[in-house]
């Protein structure tokens, strides 16, 4: 009588939750006044060359220079500091966290919070919203 739609498999369920959860969670970080950009990449993102990100496109390749300071300095955590903005990666060995912010903006005091409440996040899915990670080297400032 009623044509029902075939149910997706649990597995299938929790991959489209964990995809949703994590572009959920960068936005929910996107949505505070004084944030611009957001990026969170898992070690396999990084290896494939993809990533999910938020925000304002000309900051991906700032943010992912930032991101090879962070392994060069063999640091857990940068801050770069660019004209009115500052960017701060966060990162361990299965995750990178970059969050783009205006300089003294009250955000400032929230922001290694929101970091750090992105790496205890569940993990992104290699689908969806990533998006290619490749840049060139981000000009001079």
């Amino acid at each position: 009588m009623y044509n029902t739609p075939r149910r997706p498999q649990p597995r299938a369920l929790r991959e489209e939750f964990k995809e949703i959860m994590s572009l959920s969670r960068i936005e929910r970080v996107l949505r505070h006044d004084g944030i611009v950009a957001v990026l969170d990449m898992t070690a396999e993102q990084a290896q494939s060359g993809e990533c999910s990100w938020v925000g304002e496109e000309r900051w991906k390749a700032v943010v992912l220079e930032a991101v090879r300071l962070r392994a060069i300095a063999g640091e857990s955590s940068v801050r770069v500091l660019v004209g009115e903005h500052a960017v701060l990666v966060s990162g361990d060995e299965k995750r990178m966290v970059g969050v783009v912010f205006f300089k003294g903006h009250p955000v400032v005091k929230s922001v290694v919070r929101m970091v750090r409440q992105l790496m205890r996040g569940s993990t992104p899915s290699g689908s969806g919203s990533a998006t290619p990670a490749s840049a060139g080297p981000a000009s001079g400032s």
